[in-house]
Parts: structure tokens; sequence; C-alpha cells
């Protein structure tokens, strides 16, 4: 589920700032270089007789409100050397709302995010520093689990630090905007902190974009089958998943890490690059699941993750015809990265199925439309609808053909380069009719390895329960009159678009059955 909101060329780098313990620094009031953080923070106390944390904490500052407090010191420092930090407190009326403080007076300042303020967060629920203080969850002499705290503490502070991008970038860019051309201190803010950087590195990826709306989030929480499957997946499954660390590739809302967090799961990894994250995680919050499921902000193939193997990944990355938006792929790096040996996709099975399709009412209001248009010849229309895959949902009165399985998925072991294929191809028509295209939908089936675990199945078939995925539906030229039992020989070739990888490009060839003419048609699904 690229991340270019508030981003430089060079933001990879966040990874290396927060893994490094010795992260160059400087002093917030005499700019004095330090070798890391908390030589900083001391520095700070002993040379200047100024605790950040103490103000920090007696303000109850949130995450934004330290970025606020750090930049509304260096900005005041660097406009008067003799500042007085003891006014910081007195005058925070000045900055605490003030998001002008949110852009970095230091580009890459580790003081950003390297200072946990969450801690003083009264509503900090989440903030793994809370639980460190507590020695009753936390045993000094235990070494393994005091790792595996830091760790979820790291990925939790990542996550925080990409919302805080999102939320300069929002704030900023979008008044920006609407303010045209006026000068403004926000707007040579902006200039200064844009000037390495190109228009394009502030857009969000419209794949990822799109997932941050909320229409689509609920067009697929009110498709029962495919909740309800994956609700049944974990629930009807309880004694697999006991105890199991989960990945949710893709998490969305977070509905299936709370699926696996309510099954049993003991820990879930929520990863996803849109800002829909953010609203997750509130979710998550207010179903009282934040102490077993941990957001992590990113692409699958950059992020990390705090621990070295998942015995389960889960991701609905189902698209229009199984393979319409590539997102297969970065569930694939997941799998190869970080499912254990005897690890369990889910779902664990998929299969593409195809059949001959009869539909004289689709095709006159489809494409037999634009013969006239109004009184006007619009025929040149026709092209484009002969070239797309149309996804719609078919009657189940529609197939005139026996359905066969055009390629199956072992979600286990399949590579990224077997999602292309081309596959020979038989119909055999169940009842005289005229053929007007093909129809394909897919199945997807959860298996589990223990002997009482329970299989859950769901199909995008025409004859099943309607879905959001519909169908995609292949119009040919020319209709072609068929009689039942013959059959409908062919090849069907489906590459993901080499120019976006999200899009299909499917060719079907075929040897027309009355004319024995060799035919060959093209299609975008896209």
């Amino acid at each position: 589920m690229s991340d270019a909101a508030f981003a430089d060329a060079d933001d990879d780098r966040c990874d290396e700032w927060i893994d490094d313990a010795e992260t160059e620094c400087s002093c917030p009031l005499c700019a004095a270089p330090m070798v890391s953080v908390d030589s900083t923070l001391d520095h700070l106390r002993l040379e200047h007789a100024f605790s950040l944390l103490s103000v920090a904490k007696s303000l109850k500052l949130d995450f934004y409100g330290g970025i606020r407090l750090v930049n509304y010191i260096r900005r005041q420092a660097l406009a008067d050397p003799k500042f007085d930090p003891a006014t910081v407190v007195s005058s925070v009326s000045s900055w605490i709302n003030d998001d002008a403080y949110l852009i970095p007076v230091v580009e890459n300042d580790p003081l950003l995010y390297a200072v946990d303020f969450d801690e003083f967060d009264s509503d900090g629920v989440d903030d793994l520093a809370v639980k460190l203080d507590k020695s009753a969850s936390f045993k000094e002499n235990d070494d393994s689990e005091r790792v595996r705290i830091l760790e979820r503490q790291l990925a939790e502070l990542k996550s925080a630090f990409a919302e805080y991008k999102d939320h300069v970038r929002e704030t900023f860019l979008k008044d920006s905007a609407s303010d045209g051309n006026a000068e403004s201190s926000r707007g040579e803010i902006l200039e200064k902190l844009m000037v390495e950087s190109t228009k394009d590195a502030w857009e969000m990826d419209y794949y990822f974009g799109s997932y941050a709306e909320t229409e689509i989030h609920e067009t697929m929480l009110k498709d029962s089958v495919r909740t309800e499957s994956y609700r049944d997946c974990f629930y009807d499954n309880k004694d697999f998943f006991k105890d199991k660390i989960v990945l949710d590739v893709g998490c969305g809302t977070g509905i299936l890490s709370m699926f696996a967090a309510r099954a049993g799961a003991k820990q879930v990894y929520a990863v996803d690059n849109s800002t829909i994250i953010l609203k997750a995680k509130e979710i998550v919050h207010k179903n009282g699941l934040s102490d077993k499921i941990t957001f992590i902000r990113g692409e699958v193939e950059k992020i990390s993750l705090p621990v070295k193997t998942v015995d389960v990944i889960v991701s609905e990355w189902m698209g229009y015809f199984l393979l319409f938006e590539g997102m297969f792929d970065s569930v694939i790096t997941a799998r190869d990265k970080w499912l254990a040996p005897n690890g369990v996709m889910a779902p664990s099975h998929a299969e593409i199925v195809i059949a001959g399709l009869e539909d004289s009412e689709w095709i006159n209001d489809k494409l037999n439309f634009w013969n006239d248009v109004y009184g006007f010849d619009y025929t040149p229309m026709k092209s484009t609808f002969c070239a797309d895959g149309q996804v719609d949902v078919v009657a189940p009165k529609c197939l005139i053909s026996n359905p066969i399985v055009l390629k199956s998925l072992d979600l286990a072991t399949i590579t990224a380069q077997e999602l292309d294929f081309q596959n020979k191809f038989s119909l055999k028509f169940t009842k005289s009719g005229r053929l007007h295209g093909l129809c394909g939908w897919f199945d997807i089936r959860f298996e589990f390895p223990q002997k009482n675990s329970k299989t859950v199945s769901f199909s995008t078939s025409p004859t099943s329960t309607p879905t959001h995925w519909k169908q995609t539906t292949f119009p040919l030229d020319e209709p072609v009159d068929v009689d039942e039992g013959t059959l409908f020989d062919g090849v069907f070739d489906c590459r993901k678009n080499p120019s976006n990888g999200r899009e299909l490009d499917i060719v079907i060839s075929y040897i027309h059955p009355n004319s024995k003419v060799a035919k060959k048609q093209r299609f975008t699904v896209r």
C-alpha cells in the first residue's frame, strides 16, 4: 500500500538517523556541534542551565508540541544570540499552536525526532517510553525483552516522524497554494525548505493517495464477502493464531490487524504507505488494541521490522481480475524478507477463472450506443471500449460456457515473474448462442496447516454474491455465433504494463470457430 509527501531525494536517510545512536547534532542555543542527541541535552543542562526534557514534561507536550519547541528555540536563538531560554515557558502561547514552528530550522535536525516528547503527553497510551519506565512491566535483566521493546519503540518513532512530515505538507503546501503568489513569512520559509527539492517531491503518489480517501475504505469494508471472509479466516482459526506474530501488508484502516489481534495474535505489525495509517492508529487506540498492533509507515520494499521473522502475512492485495494494481509484488517482497520457514500466507491460494459471455444488452448499452449519439456518428469511441477490460457486474445467465481456471497461484511459492503469464485455454459452450466476449473473475482460499483448522474461501464469480471487484470482461471485436458442445480455443497473455506496473496488458489470441481465421485482440485493465 512511493511516499513522496514532504520528502527530499535523500529521505531514505531517516532510517539511518534513527538507527544511529551517535547522530551528530548541534546546540539549539549556541549552535555548538555535538556528537549525539544525548550530548546535546547534557550540554544544554550544563552550559545553558536549560533542560529541554523538563520543559517538555512541564508543558505536557505531544510529538508536535516537541517539534514546535525545538524549532522555536532555534529560531529565537538565531534572531537574538542573547535569547534567554528561561522565557520559553512564559511565552508558550506565542508558539505552542503556531504551525510555522513545524518547519525545521536545521535540515535533518535529530532533535525533532530523537527526543521522545510523546512521553509527556497525558494521553500517551501508545508510547513505549512510558512503558519502559514501569518497572512492573519491564525486567532490567531481561535483555531480549529490552531489545524487543526498544525495537518496537523505534518503529513507533519512525511512524510518528512520517506523521510529522505529512502534517507539515498538508498545513503549508495547501495554504501556500491557496495564497497564490502572495509574499509571506510562511512562503519564505517554504522557499528555503524546498531549495533542493522539486515540486514533484511534494506530490503524493497517486496510488497511495487514492487509498487515503475515506470512500474507497468504506466500499471495501461494506463488501461483506470480502470483509467477513477475512474475519472468518481469523475467528474460525483462533487456535492457529494464538501467540503468532502477524504482518499486515497494506493495512488500510486496520481491520485485518484488529481481527488478528482479537484472534489471539501476540503482536501485529501493520504496514501502509498511505496517510490512512494515521486514522488506523486512532481506530486501534479507540478499540483498546494499541498494545497488540504496531504501525509502520512506508513501503514494504524500504522499511525494516523490529523482528527478524513473522509467522503469518495477511494482506488484502487483490485488484480487478486479481492482479490489477500490482500490489501482490509487494506482498511477495514481504514474504521473502520476513515470513518464517513454516509461515503461512493469508490468503494462501488464488485462481483466475474465465468463461464465455453472451450479453446483448451489455453490448447495446456500452458499444452500439456510439452508433448514434443525438444524431451524430460517435463510432470512433468504440475502439476505446474494445481496448479496455470492462469492470462490471455480469448476470449468471450470461455465461454460456464452462468456466476454466486460467491461472492458479500458490501464494507461498509464486514469484513476481510468474505473475506475468501466457496460458492456452479451451472453453466448451454449454448452450448455443452468440459469444460477445470473455468474462474473468478470481477465487480466493485461506488454508492453515493445523488438522483442526477451517478453510475459508470466497469467489467473485457472477454466480456468487457480488463484490466490489465485480467481474472483468473482454469484448470481442465482433460477436461469434456458437453451438452447444463446441469449443473456443485460444491463448491468454497477461502482463504488467511496462510503463505503469499497476495496469495489466492483455492479449487474447483465438481461432474464429466458423471462419477458422486467426484473431488477436489487445486489452488494458486500468
